[in-house]
């Protein structure tokens, strides 16, 4: 049996793109790489505080100086994240394996699985996610990963709307219809030649995800249903910092405010620069 000529798939190859987008790749990078060396490197035990040094200024010990718990804000600032940005990770690669599938099932085979699956979506995603993430949190009793899995959960369908697009207009084109010819199943050809066609998409939004929720999943645990003190996060952070607000002390929300803006904001130009490439690739 004679072979078919798939479309040429889409690399994902290093972006050349604007210098906001290395700035962007550059500070997801430093953070990171101090997330994971924190424990080498942080100052002093984020965990440790100290009652008489609450709310001192910054200093050459305490570089962003210390919380109402006498505890270093640097520290904490570095060692939360670890749970600020593994959550975003686990809610964006469930978030993208259903979504993905879904996806994949509505836009490949259509009909009334398309109708239910678009109709169940669109009803999701009428309400805010972070009111219904708050509703499932509270339903479920309030924590890390409560808070994890409903966010897991509302994002899933944003992803199958964008790959259920892509699949419509990849599905009637010359590539899709030479396999069906040569007997090709319809799992075939939706995960073997479909989906390498549009993964660049799903990498696009899968980024954008990542931010989002990470600023959602901070928003939460400042409302009290994400991660519990006295575990280091930047959710957290903003939350204790907010009473040392009133006492003149700005390091803590400042810093957790700071990074988590400046991750939420290098994560869209990301993706941004994803789905540009992607497109202008198609």
């Amino acid at each position: 049996m004679t072979s078919i000529t798939l479309k040429r798939r889409i690399p994902l190859g290093a972006l050349h793109g604007t210098l906001s987008t290395t700035i962007s790749i550059g500070v997801i990078l430093v953070v990171l790489l101090a997330t994971l060396l924190a424990p080498v490197i942080a100052p002093a035990d984020p965990n440790q505080g100290d009652l008489l040094n609450t709310l001192a200024a910054p200093s050459i010990s305490h570089p962003l100086g210390t919380d109402s718990a006498g505890r270093d804000v640097l520290s904490r600032l570095m060692h939360g994240g670890g749970t600020s940005l593994l959550g975003p990770l686990i809610i964006v690669l469930i978030s993208t394996i259903i979504g993905t599938a879904m996806g994949l099932l509505a836009g490949y085979l259509g009909g009334a699985i398309d109708m239910i699956l678009t109709r169940i979506w669109d009803l999701i995603l009428s309400f805010p996610s972070l009111i219904l993430a708050i509703l499932l949190v509270a339903a479920f009793g309030p924590g890390y990963w409560s808070a994890v899995g409903a966010l897991a959960f509302l994002y899933a369908p944003i992803l199958s709307r964008v790959v259920r697009s892509a699949v419509l207009a990849e599905r009637g084109k010359a590539y899709v219809e030479a396999a069906r010819v040569q007997g090709f199943s319809g799992p075939r050809i939706a995960f073997g030649h479909i989906l390498p066609n549009v993964l660049p998409g799903i990498t696009a939004q899968a980024t954008l995800n990542f931010g989002f929720s990470l600023l959602e999943l901070a928003g939460l645990t400042f409302l009290g249903l994400g991660v519990q003190p006295p575990q280091a996060d930047w959710g957290q952070m903003l939350l204790s910092g907010k009473e040392a607000l009133a006492y003149g002390s700005f390091s803590e929300v400042i810093a957790a405010s700071a990074v988590i803006v400046a991750m939420v904001v290098a994560f869209n130009i990301t993706g941004e620069a994803f789905a540009k490439k992607a497109e202008g690739k198609q």
